[in-house]
């Protein structure tokens, strides 16, 4: 059997500081708990991928989502995180999967639903 999907959810909200950005990564988690993942947690600054800003601030923003055997499930955890992210102006969501990365900001609701159906269809088959 497959290892689980690996989901590194990274938020940014401008102007945010530690203390807002770790009670939004928080509110997130805890959503992302309530769906039938094996697991959701805090990502520490190794698995932060190159180039992000502020490693510590970044760190504080991500998650990595163990989403459990099935694609429906990786599916939940992905509209969770696009729901999530439309309910403020200027979040920020950048999801990557296998080295496969989609950012998703300012895009209309039915946009960000077909660019999430596509991410999720090329990491079907893996």
């Amino acid at each position: 059997m497959a290892d689980p999907p690996k989901l590194l959810v990274q938020i940014e909200v401008p102007g945010a500081g530690e203390e807002e950005l770790e009670t939004l990564s928080t509110r997130l988690r805890g959503e992302l708990l309530e769906l039938d993942v094996a697991a959701v947690d805090r990502a520490r600054s190794e698995s932060i991928p190159d180039g992000a800003r502020g490693l510590e601030l970044a760190a504080l923003g991500t998650l990595l989502v163990t989403a459990g055997q099935g694609w429906d499930v990786l599916a939940n955890v992905v509209n969770t995180v696009r729901s999530w992210a439309s309910r403020e102006t200027g979040r920020t969501v950048k999801l990557t999967l296998d080295g496969d990365v989609i950012e998703l900001t300012g895009a209309s609701s039915e946009d960000q639903r077909r660019l999430l159906e596509t991410f999720i269809e090329r990491h079907r088959g893996t």
